[in-house]
């Protein structure tokens, strides 16, 4: 006959006979304590605090009797001066009986409910309640200013003042809810002991049994198939006598389950072993549906999901939405067997990165469902490698472009800078010569005029070769910027461009950089210039500046690199840069302007080279049709900008007789030099190379030197200076050149050669710097 191993009476005997009484007895004495015990405590309570508050305004009352009282005997009453006095005072001592009173507090209020005193320190000084009245005994409650207080008041009619004691309710109720606290605690003390006797019988009678029945249960689940020995009468017995049948019938069939799973084992681990320990990712998904089957630990490392995330996902949920259309494609002809691999496959990592694969599959089939079997290979590095590879060579061409057309630049201005010392240093010469008032005095200032600018487009050839900037003085970029919007050039800009508003944003506080003023405001004006000539149908132009830590690498035009930079920022609404020619906007000579309209050609290709000399970075952002912003960064410098010094008039260039050596190739410069340092009063020789000069030198002596850097043939200037040194260590010399301070003229510096000066001379050039070296 099959045993009945059912517990009908288990809650009954156990649970119901301890549980319920226990319950019962609690809520009885609960409701009992409660009923009988809260209502005096209260009130005891309250009749407590009632009592100070009465006493306390009493008290209050007194004070101001006491005061007036004594006003009235020394018959100062209509003393104003002694009435406030004592008023101040009586205020005060009003104020000090809630020291006397445990959380009482004390106003002194007038009939208008303007406060005259208060124990407490309050933000507002006006009562916001009805009206007080003259007579009161009564207890009240009120708010103060959105605060419930407990309150009383007695009124002083000969000051027309409200003696007011209160206290807040969170004071006034703390001892009651103190005594609430006192009440429940017992109460739950009484009952938290019955539980605990409560918990002590069921853990001996039932959880220490259930514990052994539980361990042998999970025993069981780890395959350990042991028998409980427990001997007991009641429903536990019965259980373990259950539990002991349902062994002996398990280790039954343990047996013939563990020889299945020993074969199945070794197929698994087999198949295990392929799927896992692949480097590369492996995804098995339904054809039909694109839902994902399996996904080893390499996909799971690639794309950052967890295995049983990819159960719950599919195709679509991996891919770029714009890419699906073409991911899907190749599945499908995966799927039919048309292709085996497709490569450059965008995914989206779990984080929403995009990495991008090659991908080899074929047609599997897994519990009689069609899938794909997918092998992943991440080829992300190496596209960003053959990427970065890529923008680099576009940026060493670049380089080496510029390079190239700047050496060329470099060249020409040379020579140009030679010939035009000429039409800059002659008439010069000859307006020192000419009478005031003589007719000759326009012509001959237009031939200047005219030779300084040409001078000056040859500076920007020079500055393209990078040869031309000397970025030594502290400058303030913002300085810069108000100087240009102040210059004629930026005048002139704004009217040939009357519907362009331009702008200003320059950062407070900005930090200093070393640079060429002159050169840095010729690359203001030029990307300003740029900015108005795009903007073709009005629109702002907006110049700001800014400090900025770049604290990793910016990848843009150019790679900025780490470091304190201020940041010059220009930008238009006009009509953008295409793609296409980005590349190409700092070429010289590069423009789609139409010839002749405006400049020179080499605006763009002068910001370039100035931006080099001054070892910064540019970057260009630009949509068509949208505008340009043109961001130039600028490694900052921690020195502070010196105070200009004074003009030097040109009588302090004069000389009283010193010897002066002219070391030129060129006749006409050495010329040119020898008649601007005579009429400076200076006693000169010329030589026309470096081993002239050395032989002068060796019977001879020159106070100064005038030194061309570049002379042909022959030595050139650093070399002359440096044999002339071994004969006369001493010796002091100007460096001069077409060119700006190359590596060489500073190597001739470092010697003692401070000073230098770029042609084509003026009196004043050559005049401050022969000057200043001999002083």
């Amino acid at each position: 006959m099959k045993k009945d191993y059912s517990l009908p009476l288990y809650r009954r005997r156990i649970l119901l006979s301890i549980l319920l009484p226990v319950l019962g007895v609690g809520l009885i004495i609960s409701t009992v304590s409660t009923y009988y015990l809260t209502p005096p405590l209260f009130a005891l309570i309250q009749d407590r605090i009632d009592s100070d508050l009465k006493l306390a305004s009493k008290l209050g009352l007194q004070i101001c009797e006491n005061s007036l009282n004594y006003l009235m005997e020394l018959r100062l009453e209509n003393d104003p001066e002694m009435n406030s006095a004592l008023r101040k005072e009586a205020v005060e001592e009003v104020k000090a009986i809630s020291n006397q009173f445990q959380k009482v507090q004390m106003l002194v209020v007038e009939d208008n409910q303007a406060i005259l005193g208060s124990s407490v320190k309050l933000e507002k000084r006006v009562l916001a309640l009805p009206k007080l009245g003259r007579r009161t005994t009564e207890i009240m409650t009120q708010e103060f200013w959105g605060n419930p207080v407990r309150m009383h008041y007695l009124y002083f009619p000969f000051w027309n003042w409200h003696i007011v004691s209160y206290i807040p309710d969170r004071d006034y109720l703390g001892p009651i809810q103190l005594g609430k606290k006192i009440v429940y605690l017992g109460t739950f003390g009484v009952l938290a002991s019955v539980w605990i006797a409560l918990f002590v019988v069921i853990d001996i009678l039932v959880n220490v049994p259930l514990k052994r029945i539980i361990a042998a249960a999970k025993g069981v689940a780890e395959g350990k198939f042991s028998k409980l020995t427990l001997k007991r009468k009641d429903e536990i017995g019965q259980v373990v006598h259950a539990f002991n049948s349902m062994v002996d019938s398990l280790n039954r069939k343990n047996e013939e389950v563990t020889n299945l799973i020993s074969e199945l084992s070794e197929s698994e681990k087999r198949y295990r072993d392929l799927f896992e320990g692949a480097v590369e990712g492996i995804l098995v998904a339904e054809i039909e549906t694109k839902k994902f089957r399996y996904a080893n630990p390499g996909i799971c490392k690639m794309l950052g999901y967890a295995e049983n995330e990819f159960v719950q996902m599919s195709v679509f949920d991996i891919h770029p939405k714009d890419e699906l259309e073409f991911v899907i494609s190749q599945y499908e002809a995966m799927a039919s067997g048309e292709i085996t691999m497709t490569s450059d496959i965008p995914c989206c990592r779990m984080d929403g990165s995009i990495i991008y694969v090659d991908i080899k599959g074929t047609k599997i089939s897994v519990d009689q469902t069609e899938c794909n079997l997918g092998f992943f290979t991440d080829i992300t590095a190496r596209k960003k490698a053959e990427e970065e590879k890529r923008v680099l060579q576009g940026q060493l061409q670049r380089a080496e472009k510029m390079e190239a057309v700047g050496m060329l630049a470099g060249g020409v201005a040379h020579d140009l800078n030679n010939i035009l010392s000429g039409l800059v240093s002659y008439p010069e010469l000859l307006l020192l010569d000419l009478p005031e008032d003589s007719p000759m005095r326009g012509p001959i200032l237009t031939i200047e005029d005219s030779g300084k600018k040409a001078a000056a487009i040859v500076q920007d050839l020079l500055t393209l070769a990078r040869r031309g900037v000397s970025v030594t003085e502290v400058t303030n970029l913002n300085d810069v910027i108000g100087d240009y919007f102040e210059s004629l050039a930026h005048k002139k800009i704004k009217k040939f461009h009357p519907k362009v508003e331009f702008k200003t944003n320059l950062g407070k506080e900005l930090l200093n950089i070393l640079g060429s003023p002159v050169h840095l405001s010729k690359t203001v004006m030029n990307l300003v210039s740029n900015a108005a000539e795009a903007s073709l149908h009005g629109g702002r132009v907006s110049i700001s500046t800014k400090n900025q830590y770049v604290d990793q690498k910016i990848k843009g035009y150019d790679e900025v690199n780490e470091g304190d930079y201020v940041v010059l920022t220009v930008a238009d609404e006009g009509i953008g840069i295409p793609a296409e020619d980005l590349d190409k906007i700092f070429e010289p000579f590069y423009t789609k302007k139409i010839m002749g309209r405006s400049g020179t050609g080499l605006g763009m290709a002068v910001v370039w080279g100035s931006v080099k000399d001054h070892e910064g970075y540019i970057n260009v952002v630009s949509t068509e049709g949208k505008g340009t912003k043109f961001e130039l960064y600028f490694p900052v410098t921690r020195k502070e900008i010196e105070i200009n010094k004074a003009d030097i008039s040109i009588e302090q260039y004069m000389g009283c007789g010193e010897n002066i050596l002219v070391v030129d190739d060129i006749q006409e410069q050495r010329e040119i030099a020898s008649k601007l340092l005579t009429k400076l009063g200076y006693s000169v020789a010329s030589v026309s190379s470096g081993e002239e000069a050395i032989d002068y030198l060796k019977t001879g002596k020159a106070d100064l030197l005038v030194l061309d850097m570049i002379m042909d043939p022959g030595i050139d200037g650093l070399e002359t200076y440096q044999e002339i040194l071994k004969l006369h260590p001493e010796q002091k010399a100007v460096i001069a050149s077409g060119f700006s301070e190359t590596k060489r003229v500073k190597e001739a510096q470092r010697l003692g050669a401070r000073q230098y000066v770029r042609k084509p001379y003026s009196i004043e050039k050559i005049g401050s710097a022969v000057r200043t070296e001999l002083s």
